[in-house]
Protein backbone atom coordinates (compact mmCIF):
# COMPACT_ATOMS: atom_id res chain seq x y z
CA UNK A 1 0.00 0.00 0.00
CA UNK A 2 2.81 2.39 0.83
CA UNK A 3 4.27 1.99 -2.66
CA UNK A 4 1.05 3.43 -4.08
CA UNK A 5 1.54 6.41 -1.86
CA UNK A 6 5.16 6.74 -2.92
CA UNK A 7 4.22 6.70 -6.60
CA UNK A 8 1.53 9.31 -6.15
CA UNK A 9 3.63 11.57 -3.93
CA UNK A 10 6.35 11.70 -6.59
CA UNK A 11 3.79 12.99 -9.07
CA UNK A 12 2.35 15.48 -6.57
CA UNK A 13 5.82 16.68 -5.58
CA UNK A 14 6.73 17.61 -9.15
CA UNK A 15 3.36 19.21 -9.82
CA UNK A 16 3.54 21.27 -6.62
CA UNK A 17 7.08 22.33 -7.46
CA UNK A 18 5.90 23.56 -10.84
CA UNK A 19 2.90 25.39 -9.42
CA UNK A 20 4.96 27.15 -6.76
CA UNK A 21 7.67 28.39 -9.11
CA UNK A 22 8.36 32.08 -9.42
CA UNK A 23 7.39 32.67 -13.03
CA UNK A 24 7.59 36.46 -12.82
CA UNK A 25 11.10 36.82 -11.48
CA UNK A 26 13.64 38.73 -13.55
CA UNK A 27 17.14 37.81 -14.59
CA UNK A 28 18.54 41.31 -14.23
CA UNK A 29 22.20 41.41 -15.13
CA UNK A 30 22.81 37.75 -14.43
CA UNK A 31 24.46 37.08 -17.76
CA UNK A 32 27.16 39.66 -17.09
CA UNK A 33 27.70 39.00 -13.39
CA UNK A 34 31.19 37.79 -12.49
CA UNK A 35 31.54 34.28 -11.05
CA UNK A 36 30.92 34.10 -7.33
CA UNK A 37 33.95 33.86 -5.09
CA UNK A 38 32.05 31.11 -3.30
CA UNK A 39 31.69 28.99 -6.42
CA UNK A 40 32.57 25.37 -5.85
CA UNK A 41 36.16 24.32 -6.36
CA UNK A 42 35.12 21.94 -9.11
CA UNK A 43 34.04 24.90 -11.24
CA UNK A 44 37.48 26.49 -11.19
CA UNK A 45 39.69 23.40 -11.05
CA UNK A 46 38.54 21.01 -13.77
CA UNK A 47 38.80 17.34 -12.92
CA UNK A 48 39.29 15.01 -15.85
CA UNK A 49 37.17 11.87 -15.71
CA UNK A 50 39.16 8.70 -15.25
CA UNK A 51 38.85 5.81 -17.68
CA UNK A 52 36.40 4.20 -15.29
CA UNK A 53 34.28 7.36 -15.39
CA UNK A 54 33.56 6.71 -19.09
CA UNK A 55 31.39 3.87 -17.81
CA UNK A 56 27.86 5.28 -17.28
CA UNK A 57 27.91 3.75 -13.80
CA UNK A 58 31.69 3.80 -13.33
CA UNK A 59 33.39 5.21 -10.26
CA UNK A 60 35.53 8.35 -10.33
CA UNK A 61 39.02 7.72 -8.97
CA UNK A 62 40.00 9.92 -7.30
CA UNK A 63 36.51 11.00 -6.18
CA UNK A 64 35.10 14.32 -7.37
CA UNK A 65 33.27 16.92 -5.29
CA UNK A 66 30.05 18.48 -6.56
CA UNK A 67 27.52 20.80 -4.99
CA UNK A 68 23.75 20.98 -5.26
CA UNK A 69 20.70 22.55 -3.59
CA UNK A 70 17.56 20.80 -2.38
CA UNK A 71 13.82 21.30 -2.12
CA UNK A 72 12.22 19.46 0.80
CA UNK A 73 8.79 17.93 0.31
CA UNK A 74 6.56 18.37 3.34
CA UNK A 75 5.97 14.61 3.59
CA UNK A 76 9.64 13.62 3.69
CA UNK A 77 10.71 11.55 6.70
CA UNK A 78 14.27 10.60 7.49
CA UNK A 79 15.33 7.21 8.73
CA UNK A 80 17.35 7.14 11.93
CA UNK A 81 20.84 8.53 11.38
CA UNK A 82 19.97 10.11 8.03
CA UNK A 83 19.24 13.64 6.85
CA UNK A 84 19.01 15.56 3.61
CA UNK A 85 22.77 16.13 3.86
CA UNK A 86 23.77 12.60 4.82
CA UNK A 87 21.64 9.71 3.65
CA UNK A 88 21.66 6.40 1.83
CA UNK A 89 21.65 8.05 -1.60
CA UNK A 90 24.49 10.47 -0.89
CA UNK A 91 26.53 7.65 0.65
CA UNK A 92 25.82 5.53 -2.41
CA UNK A 93 26.93 8.32 -4.73
CA UNK A 94 30.29 8.41 -2.98
CA UNK A 95 30.85 4.67 -2.49
CA UNK A 96 29.57 3.52 -5.89
CA UNK A 97 30.19 6.50 -8.19
CA UNK A 98 33.00 8.39 -6.48
CA UNK A 99 30.83 11.51 -6.32
CA UNK A 100 30.95 13.47 -3.07
CA UNK A 101 27.77 15.50 -3.28
CA UNK A 102 27.12 18.29 -0.81
CA UNK A 103 24.11 20.58 -0.35
CA UNK A 104 24.85 24.30 -0.38
CA UNK A 105 21.38 24.84 1.07
CA UNK A 106 18.01 23.15 1.43
CA UNK A 107 14.60 24.74 2.00
CA UNK A 108 10.94 23.67 2.06
CA UNK A 109 9.57 23.27 -1.45
CA UNK A 110 7.37 26.35 -1.06
CA UNK A 111 10.52 28.50 -0.69
CA UNK A 112 12.73 26.79 -3.26
CA UNK A 113 11.80 28.71 -6.41
CA UNK A 114 12.24 32.11 -4.80
CA UNK A 115 15.59 31.23 -3.23
CA UNK A 116 16.83 29.75 -6.50
CA UNK A 117 15.74 32.85 -8.42
CA UNK A 118 17.90 34.93 -6.08
CA UNK A 119 20.83 32.57 -6.69
CA UNK A 120 20.35 32.88 -10.46
CA UNK A 121 20.28 36.66 -10.29
CA UNK A 122 23.41 36.80 -8.11
CA UNK A 123 25.15 34.01 -10.04
CA UNK A 124 25.75 31.93 -6.92
CA UNK A 125 24.80 28.58 -8.34
CA UNK A 126 25.84 25.05 -7.36
CA UNK A 127 27.20 22.53 -9.84
CA UNK A 128 23.96 20.56 -10.30
CA UNK A 129 20.45 21.74 -9.47
CA UNK A 130 16.77 21.34 -10.26
CA UNK A 131 14.80 24.02 -12.12
CA UNK A 132 11.37 24.59 -13.60
CA UNK A 133 10.71 25.58 -17.22
CA UNK A 134 10.82 29.32 -16.60
CA UNK A 135 14.12 29.09 -14.75
CA UNK A 136 15.51 26.80 -17.43
CA UNK A 137 14.76 29.33 -20.15
CA UNK A 138 16.35 32.15 -18.15
CA UNK A 139 19.50 30.13 -17.63
CA UNK A 140 19.66 29.24 -21.32
CA UNK A 141 19.17 32.86 -22.39
CA UNK A 142 21.90 33.99 -19.98
CA UNK A 143 24.31 31.21 -21.06
CA UNK A 144 24.64 30.05 -17.46
CA UNK A 145 24.34 26.27 -17.92
CA UNK A 146 26.16 23.52 -19.78
CA UNK A 147 24.99 21.94 -23.01
CA UNK A 148 24.29 18.31 -22.05
CA UNK A 149 23.64 16.89 -25.52
CA UNK A 150 26.90 14.98 -25.84
CA UNK A 151 27.19 13.80 -22.24
CA UNK A 152 23.64 12.47 -22.37
CA UNK A 153 24.32 10.56 -25.57
CA UNK A 154 27.63 9.19 -24.28
CA UNK A 155 26.82 8.48 -20.64
CA UNK A 156 23.10 7.69 -20.38
CA UNK A 157 22.46 3.97 -20.05
CA UNK A 158 19.97 2.26 -22.36
CA UNK A 159 17.62 2.04 -19.36
CA UNK A 160 17.91 5.76 -18.70
CA UNK A 161 17.24 6.61 -22.34
CA UNK A 162 14.28 4.23 -22.43
CA UNK A 163 12.71 5.94 -19.42
CA UNK A 164 13.62 9.56 -20.15
CA UNK A 165 12.50 9.24 -23.77
CA UNK A 166 9.57 6.94 -23.01
CA UNK A 167 7.05 9.77 -23.13
CA UNK A 168 7.56 10.12 -26.86
CA UNK A 169 10.19 12.81 -26.46
CA UNK A 170 7.96 15.34 -24.68
CA UNK A 171 10.39 15.81 -21.79
CA UNK A 172 13.46 15.88 -24.02
CA UNK A 173 11.85 18.50 -26.26
CA UNK A 174 10.93 20.65 -23.28
CA UNK A 175 14.53 20.42 -22.05
CA UNK A 176 16.02 21.37 -25.42
CA UNK A 177 16.81 24.67 -27.10
CA UNK A 178 17.80 25.06 -30.75
CA UNK A 179 18.21 21.32 -31.03
CA UNK A 180 20.55 21.05 -28.04
CA UNK A 181 19.72 19.28 -24.79
CA UNK A 182 20.21 21.79 -21.97
CA UNK A 183 18.79 19.77 -19.08
CA UNK A 184 17.91 16.25 -18.03
CA UNK A 185 14.12 16.02 -17.59
CA UNK A 186 12.70 14.45 -14.46
CA UNK A 187 9.94 12.48 -16.14
CA UNK A 188 6.65 11.32 -14.70
CA UNK A 189 3.65 9.81 -16.46
CA UNK A 190 2.04 11.99 -19.12
CA UNK A 191 -1.06 9.79 -19.02
CA UNK A 192 -1.65 10.61 -15.37
CA UNK A 193 -2.87 14.07 -16.38
CA UNK A 194 -5.65 12.66 -18.56
CA UNK A 195 -9.28 13.16 -17.55
CA UNK A 196 -11.99 10.63 -16.76
CA UNK A 197 -15.61 10.80 -15.60
CA UNK A 198 -16.19 9.47 -12.08
CA UNK A 199 -19.79 8.30 -11.45
CA UNK A 200 -21.50 6.89 -8.38
CA UNK A 201 -22.40 3.47 -9.73
CA UNK A 202 -24.87 2.83 -6.91
CA UNK A 203 -26.76 5.99 -7.90
CA UNK A 204 -26.69 4.95 -11.54
CA UNK A 205 -28.32 1.66 -10.59
CA UNK A 206 -30.82 3.44 -8.34
CA UNK A 207 -32.07 5.63 -11.21
CA UNK A 208 -31.99 2.61 -13.56
CA UNK A 209 -29.79 4.16 -16.24
CA UNK A 210 -26.87 2.67 -18.18
CA UNK A 211 -23.38 4.12 -18.28
CA UNK A 212 -23.16 7.21 -20.51
CA UNK A 213 -22.08 6.97 -24.12
CA UNK A 214 -22.74 10.60 -25.10
CA UNK A 215 -22.78 13.99 -23.41
CA UNK A 216 -26.57 13.97 -23.64
CA UNK A 217 -26.45 10.77 -21.59
CA UNK A 218 -24.32 12.56 -18.99
CA UNK A 219 -26.92 15.31 -18.76
CA UNK A 220 -29.76 12.79 -18.56
CA UNK A 221 -28.00 10.99 -15.70
CA UNK A 222 -27.37 14.28 -13.90
CA UNK A 223 -31.06 15.17 -14.24
CA UNK A 224 -32.08 11.80 -12.81
CA UNK A 225 -29.70 12.20 -9.87
CA UNK A 226 -31.12 15.63 -9.03
CA UNK A 227 -34.74 14.52 -9.43
CA UNK A 228 -34.51 11.23 -7.54
CA UNK A 229 -31.82 12.14 -4.96
CA UNK A 230 -30.53 8.56 -4.49
CA UNK A 231 -28.84 9.33 -1.16
CA UNK A 232 -31.79 11.31 0.14
CA UNK A 233 -29.87 14.58 0.33
CA UNK A 234 -32.13 17.55 -0.49
CA UNK A 235 -29.13 19.38 -2.00
CA UNK A 236 -28.15 16.85 -4.65
CA UNK A 237 -26.29 17.90 -7.79
CA UNK A 238 -25.56 15.87 -10.87
CA UNK A 239 -22.13 17.24 -11.79
CA UNK A 240 -19.43 18.43 -9.39
CA UNK A 241 -17.70 21.68 -10.31
CA UNK A 242 -15.38 23.99 -8.37
CA UNK A 243 -14.14 27.53 -8.82
CA UNK A 244 -10.83 26.32 -10.28
CA UNK A 245 -12.36 25.60 -13.66
CA UNK A 246 -9.11 24.43 -15.24
CA UNK A 247 -8.04 22.10 -12.43
CA UNK A 248 -7.63 18.39 -13.06
CA UNK A 249 -10.30 17.70 -10.46
CA UNK A 250 -13.90 18.96 -10.67
CA UNK A 251 -13.05 21.26 -13.56
CA UNK A 252 -14.41 21.76 -17.06
CA UNK A 253 -11.66 19.92 -18.92
CA UNK A 254 -13.19 16.48 -19.29
CA UNK A 255 -16.55 17.71 -20.56
CA UNK A 256 -14.83 20.16 -22.91
CA UNK A 257 -12.56 17.47 -24.35
CA UNK A 258 -15.68 15.53 -25.31
CA UNK A 259 -16.58 18.46 -27.56
CA UNK A 260 -13.04 18.74 -28.96
CA UNK A 261 -12.43 21.88 -26.92
CA UNK A 262 -9.12 22.08 -25.07
CA UNK A 263 -9.08 24.97 -22.59
CA UNK A 264 -5.73 26.29 -21.37
CA UNK A 265 -3.90 24.26 -24.00
CA UNK A 266 -2.10 25.00 -27.24
CA UNK A 267 -3.32 22.68 -29.98
CA UNK A 268 -2.96 22.36 -33.74
CA UNK A 269 -5.57 24.18 -35.78
CA UNK A 270 -6.98 23.10 -39.12
CA UNK A 271 -4.20 24.96 -40.95
CA UNK A 272 -1.45 23.28 -38.94
CA UNK A 273 -0.70 26.39 -36.91
CA UNK A 274 -0.76 26.19 -33.12
CA UNK A 275 -3.79 27.91 -31.59
CA UNK A 276 -5.02 28.55 -28.07
CA UNK A 277 -7.78 26.10 -27.21
CA UNK A 278 -9.75 28.44 -24.96
CA UNK A 279 -10.65 30.82 -27.80
CA UNK A 280 -11.77 28.27 -30.39
CA UNK A 281 -15.44 27.86 -31.48
CA UNK A 282 -15.59 24.45 -29.79
CA UNK A 283 -14.98 26.15 -26.45
CA UNK A 284 -18.10 28.24 -26.91
CA UNK A 285 -20.11 25.07 -27.45
CA UNK A 286 -18.68 23.52 -24.27
CA UNK A 287 -19.50 26.61 -22.22
CA UNK A 288 -23.00 26.58 -23.66
CA UNK A 289 -23.48 22.98 -22.49
CA UNK A 290 -22.22 23.85 -18.99
CA UNK A 291 -24.51 26.89 -18.82
CA UNK A 292 -27.43 24.70 -19.84
CA UNK A 293 -26.64 22.24 -17.06
CA UNK A 294 -26.23 25.04 -14.53
CA UNK A 295 -29.58 26.60 -15.42
CA UNK A 296 -31.21 23.18 -15.06
CA UNK A 297 -29.97 22.97 -11.47
CA UNK A 298 -27.49 20.19 -12.18
CA UNK A 299 -24.48 22.16 -10.86
CA UNK A 300 -24.18 23.69 -7.40
CA UNK A 301 -25.06 27.41 -7.75
CA UNK A 302 -22.17 28.22 -5.40
CA UNK A 303 -19.51 26.51 -7.53
CA UNK A 304 -17.83 29.85 -8.27
CA UNK A 305 -16.67 30.22 -4.66
CA UNK A 306 -15.93 26.59 -3.83
CA UNK A 307 -12.36 25.33 -3.73
CA UNK A 308 -11.37 21.67 -3.96
CA UNK A 309 -11.95 21.07 -0.25
CA UNK A 310 -15.51 22.36 -0.52
CA UNK A 311 -16.14 20.10 -3.50
CA UNK A 312 -14.73 17.23 -1.44
CA UNK A 313 -17.26 17.91 1.29
CA UNK A 314 -20.10 17.69 -1.22
CA UNK A 315 -18.75 14.47 -2.71
CA UNK A 316 -18.05 12.72 0.58
CA UNK A 317 -21.40 13.75 2.08
CA UNK A 318 -23.43 12.35 -0.80
CA UNK A 319 -24.43 15.56 -2.57
CA UNK A 320 -22.70 14.94 -5.92
CA UNK A 321 -23.08 11.99 -8.28
CA UNK A 322 -20.53 12.74 -11.01
CA UNK A 323 -17.37 14.75 -11.58
CA UNK A 324 -14.55 14.90 -14.09
CA UNK A 325 -11.21 14.09 -12.49
CA UNK A 326 -8.02 12.10 -12.66
CA UNK A 327 -6.55 8.80 -11.50
CA UNK A 328 -5.54 10.02 -8.04
CA UNK A 329 -9.15 10.71 -7.07
CA UNK A 330 -9.28 7.00 -6.26
CA UNK A 331 -7.28 7.90 -3.15
CA UNK A 332 -8.66 11.38 -2.56
CA UNK A 333 -11.44 12.15 -1.83
CA UNK A 334 -13.36 8.97 -2.71
CA UNK A 335 -12.24 6.75 0.21
CA UNK A 336 -13.47 9.42 2.64
CA UNK A 337 -16.90 9.21 1.08
CA UNK A 338 -16.80 5.42 1.27
CA UNK A 339 -16.08 5.64 5.00
CA UNK A 340 -19.21 7.77 5.41
CA UNK A 341 -21.36 5.55 3.21
CA UNK A 342 -20.18 2.10 2.14
CA UNK A 343 -22.78 2.12 -0.62
CA UNK A 344 -20.75 4.86 -2.32
CA UNK A 345 -19.42 2.87 -5.25
CA UNK A 346 -17.55 5.25 -7.55
CA UNK A 347 -16.44 4.01 -10.97
CA UNK A 348 -14.36 5.87 -13.58
CA UNK A 349 -15.36 6.06 -17.23
CA UNK A 350 -13.57 7.42 -20.32
CA UNK A 351 -14.72 10.86 -21.39
CA UNK A 352 -17.71 10.78 -23.75
CA UNK A 353 -18.49 12.87 -26.81
CA UNK A 354 -21.55 14.44 -28.38
CA UNK A 355 -21.96 11.69 -30.99
CA UNK A 356 -20.78 8.69 -28.99
CA UNK A 357 -17.40 8.37 -30.69
CA UNK A 358 -14.28 7.86 -28.58
CA UNK A 359 -13.18 11.06 -26.85
CA UNK A 360 -9.58 12.20 -26.71
CA UNK A 361 -8.25 13.58 -23.44
CA UNK A 362 -5.56 16.22 -23.25
CA UNK A 363 -2.23 14.83 -22.10
CA UNK A 364 0.13 17.14 -20.24
CA UNK A 365 3.87 17.38 -19.88
CA UNK A 366 5.25 14.51 -17.84
CA UNK A 367 8.38 16.52 -17.03
CA UNK A 368 7.85 19.58 -14.87
CA UNK A 369 11.30 19.59 -13.29
CA UNK A 370 14.72 19.54 -14.92
CA UNK A 371 18.31 19.00 -13.79
CA UNK A 372 20.95 21.39 -15.10
CA UNK A 373 24.70 21.87 -14.71
CA UNK A 374 26.25 25.25 -14.03
CA UNK A 375 28.34 26.67 -16.86
CA UNK A 376 32.00 25.86 -16.31
CA UNK A 377 31.36 23.11 -13.81
CA UNK A 378 33.67 20.16 -14.23
CA UNK A 379 32.31 16.73 -15.03
CA UNK A 380 28.95 17.73 -16.51
CA UNK A 381 28.42 14.04 -17.24
CA UNK A 382 28.00 13.48 -13.50
CA UNK A 383 24.36 14.57 -13.62
CA UNK A 384 23.68 11.81 -16.15
CA UNK A 385 25.50 9.27 -14.00
CA UNK A 386 23.42 10.30 -11.00
CA UNK A 387 20.27 9.74 -13.06
CA UNK A 388 21.59 6.36 -14.23
CA UNK A 389 22.18 5.42 -10.61
CA UNK A 390 18.69 6.44 -9.55
CA UNK A 391 16.89 4.60 -12.33
CA UNK A 392 19.04 1.50 -11.95
CA UNK A 393 18.06 1.32 -8.28
CA UNK A 394 14.38 1.54 -9.21
CA UNK A 395 14.09 -0.29 -12.54
CA UNK A 396 17.39 -2.11 -13.06
CA UNK A 397 17.85 -5.76 -14.08
CA UNK A 398 18.21 -6.84 -10.44
CA UNK A 399 14.84 -5.37 -9.55
CA UNK A 400 14.03 -2.60 -7.11
CA UNK A 401 16.73 -1.98 -4.50
CA UNK A 402 14.66 -2.13 -1.34
CA UNK A 403 17.26 -0.30 0.75
CA UNK A 404 16.69 2.75 -1.45
CA UNK A 405 13.04 2.27 -2.37
CA UNK A 406 11.58 -0.17 0.13
CA UNK A 407 8.61 0.20 2.43
CA UNK A 408 10.77 0.05 5.54
CA UNK A 409 12.90 3.12 4.92
CA UNK A 410 10.39 5.92 5.37
CA UNK A 411 10.48 8.07 2.23
CA UNK A 412 14.05 7.24 1.21
CA UNK A 413 13.33 7.67 -2.49
CA UNK A 414 12.88 11.40 -1.77
CA UNK A 415 16.46 11.65 -0.50
CA UNK A 416 17.82 11.27 -4.04
CA UNK A 417 19.26 14.45 -5.54
CA UNK A 418 18.45 13.38 -9.11
CA UNK A 419 15.41 11.23 -9.89
CA UNK A 420 12.78 10.36 -12.49
CA UNK A 421 9.84 8.02 -12.90
CA UNK A 422 9.05 5.60 -15.70
CA UNK A 423 6.48 7.37 -17.92
CA UNK A 424 4.33 4.22 -17.98
CA UNK A 425 4.94 3.21 -14.38
CA UNK A 426 1.31 3.34 -13.28
CA UNK A 427 -0.01 1.75 -16.48
CA UNK A 428 2.50 -1.07 -16.04
CA UNK A 429 1.28 -1.54 -12.47
CA UNK A 430 -2.27 -1.95 -13.76
CA UNK A 431 -1.18 -4.40 -16.45
CA UNK A 432 0.69 -6.43 -13.84
CA UNK A 433 -2.39 -6.50 -11.61
CA UNK A 434 -4.46 -7.84 -14.50
CA UNK A 435 -1.86 -10.56 -15.13
CA UNK A 436 -1.89 -11.45 -11.46
CA UNK A 437 -5.68 -11.66 -11.27
CA UNK A 438 -5.77 -13.89 -14.33
CA UNK A 439 -3.07 -16.18 -12.92
CA UNK A 440 -4.33 -15.81 -9.33
CA UNK A 441 -0.75 -15.25 -8.29
CA UNK A 442 1.76 -12.42 -7.85
CA UNK A 443 4.58 -14.59 -9.12
CA UNK A 444 6.59 -12.92 -11.86
CA UNK A 445 5.12 -9.47 -11.29
CA UNK A 446 7.14 -6.33 -10.66
CA UNK A 447 7.44 -5.16 -7.05
CA UNK A 448 4.80 -2.46 -7.51
CA UNK A 449 2.61 -4.77 -9.56
CA UNK A 450 2.71 -7.48 -6.89
CA UNK A 451 2.05 -4.95 -4.14
CA UNK A 452 -1.01 -3.61 -5.92
CA UNK A 453 -2.20 -7.08 -6.87
CA UNK A 454 -2.15 -7.99 -3.19
CA UNK A 455 -4.10 -4.83 -2.28
CA UNK A 456 -6.72 -5.43 -4.97
CA UNK A 457 -7.05 -9.06 -3.90
CA UNK A 458 -7.57 -8.06 -0.28
CA UNK A 459 -10.39 -5.72 -1.29
CA UNK A 460 -12.03 -8.45 -3.36
CA UNK A 461 -11.79 -10.71 -0.31
CA UNK A 462 -13.70 -8.16 1.76
CA UNK A 463 -11.07 -5.86 3.26
CA UNK A 464 -12.64 -2.48 2.50
CA UNK A 465 -9.59 -0.57 3.77
CA UNK A 466 -8.21 -1.18 0.28
CA UNK A 467 -11.09 0.65 -1.43
CA UNK A 468 -8.76 3.29 -2.88
CA UNK A 469 -6.31 0.70 -4.20
CA UNK A 470 -9.11 -1.20 -5.91
CA UNK A 471 -10.54 1.94 -7.51
CA UNK A 472 -7.04 2.87 -8.69
CA UNK A 473 -5.50 -0.31 -10.11
CA UNK A 474 -8.38 -2.78 -10.01
CA UNK A 475 -10.09 -4.28 -13.08
CA UNK A 476 -12.38 -1.28 -13.58
CA UNK A 477 -10.20 1.25 -11.81
CA UNK A 478 -8.80 4.58 -12.91
CA UNK A 479 -5.73 3.04 -14.51
CA UNK A 480 -7.95 0.89 -16.73
CA UNK A 481 -9.20 4.14 -18.28
CA UNK A 482 -5.65 5.41 -18.80
CA UNK A 483 -4.71 2.03 -20.26
CA UNK A 484 -7.52 2.36 -22.79
CA UNK A 485 -6.40 5.84 -23.75
CA UNK A 486 -2.85 4.56 -24.25
CA UNK A 487 -3.73 1.47 -26.27
CA UNK A 488 -6.21 3.27 -28.52
CA UNK A 489 -4.30 6.52 -29.05
CA UNK A 490 -7.01 8.60 -27.40
CA UNK A 491 -4.90 11.53 -26.26
CA UNK A 492 -4.16 15.03 -27.50
CA UNK A 493 -0.77 16.57 -26.82
CA UNK A 494 -0.35 20.13 -25.64
CA UNK A 495 1.79 21.46 -28.48
CA UNK A 496 3.54 24.09 -26.36
CA UNK A 497 5.21 22.82 -23.22
CA UNK A 498 8.18 25.14 -23.07
CA UNK A 499 8.96 28.07 -20.83
CA UNK A 500 6.58 31.04 -20.92
CA UNK A 501 7.14 33.43 -23.81
CA UNK A 502 7.91 37.12 -23.29
CA UNK A 503 4.28 38.14 -23.65
CA UNK A 504 3.14 35.34 -21.35
CA UNK A 505 5.40 36.69 -18.64
CA UNK A 506 4.18 40.24 -19.15
CA UNK A 507 0.48 39.72 -19.79
CA UNK A 508 -0.29 36.11 -18.96
CA UNK A 509 -1.76 36.83 -15.53
CA UNK A 510 -4.13 39.45 -16.94
CA UNK A 511 -5.31 37.12 -19.69
CA UNK A 512 -5.74 34.19 -17.30
CA UNK A 513 -7.89 36.32 -14.99
CA UNK A 514 -9.98 37.49 -17.95
CA UNK A 515 -10.49 33.90 -19.06
CA UNK A 516 -11.48 32.54 -15.66
CA UNK A 517 -13.86 35.41 -14.91
CA UNK A 518 -15.52 35.23 -18.33
CA UNK A 519 -15.98 31.46 -18.26
CA UNK A 520 -17.36 31.55 -14.71
CA UNK A 521 -19.89 34.23 -15.67
CA UNK A 522 -20.99 32.34 -18.77
CA UNK A 523 -21.46 29.04 -16.92
CA UNK A 524 -23.40 30.70 -14.10
CA UNK A 525 -25.60 32.58 -16.57
CA UNK A 526 -24.59 36.04 -15.40
CA UNK A 527 -23.17 36.58 -18.89
CA UNK A 528 -24.67 35.38 -22.15
CA UNK A 529 -23.00 32.72 -24.22
CA UNK A 530 -22.40 35.34 -26.91
CA UNK A 531 -20.11 37.23 -24.51
CA UNK A 532 -17.60 34.56 -25.44
CA UNK A 533 -17.08 36.34 -28.76
CA UNK A 534 -16.12 39.57 -27.00
CA UNK A 535 -13.82 37.62 -24.70
CA UNK A 536 -12.00 36.23 -27.74
CA UNK A 537 -11.60 39.70 -29.23
CA UNK A 538 -10.32 41.11 -25.94
CA UNK A 539 -7.96 38.18 -25.40
CA UNK A 540 -6.41 38.63 -28.82
CA UNK A 541 -6.09 42.41 -28.43
CA UNK A 542 -4.63 42.31 -24.91
CA UNK A 543 -1.69 40.15 -25.89
CA UNK A 544 -3.12 36.85 -27.07
CA UNK A 545 -2.20 37.41 -30.70
CA UNK A 546 1.37 38.20 -29.70
CA UNK A 547 1.53 35.07 -27.56
CA UNK A 548 0.25 32.97 -30.44
CA UNK A 549 2.95 34.33 -32.75
CA UNK A 550 5.63 33.64 -30.13
CA UNK A 551 4.40 30.09 -29.55
CA UNK A 552 4.43 29.29 -33.27
CA UNK A 553 7.86 30.86 -33.64
CA UNK A 554 9.22 28.79 -30.75
CA UNK A 555 7.85 25.51 -32.03
CA UNK A 556 9.05 25.75 -35.63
Amino acid sequence: MKRLYVTLVLVFTLVIAACSSGNNSNLTGSSSSPPSEEASESATTPVQPSEEAADPLGKYDPPIQLSTIRSLNSSIKFAEGQSIDDNIWYRGYESDLGIKLSNEWSVPETQYAQKLNVAITSNTLPDIFQVDLTQLQKLIDADMIEDLTDVYQNFATPLTKQIIEGDGGIGINAASSNGRLMAIPSTTSTLDSTQMLWIREDWLQAVDLPAPKTLDDVQKIAEAFVAQKPSGNPRTYGLGLGKDLFAGYAGIGGLSYGLQAYPKAWVKGADGQIVYGSIQPEMKVALGKLQEMFKAGLIDPEFGVQDANKVNESITSGKIGMFYGQHWNAFWPLPDGFKNDQKANWNPYPIVTADGSSGKSLMGNGAVAFYVVKKGSANPEAVVKLMNYNLNKAYGPDGRDMDFHGDNVETAYMYAAVAAQHPLQNINIYRDVMKGLEAKSAEGLSFDGADNYNSVTKFLEGDTTFYGSYKWSGPEGALSVEDGYDKNGLTVVNEFLGAPTETMLKKGTTLETLELETFTKIISGSASIDSFDQFVANWKKLGGDDMTKEVNSRTK
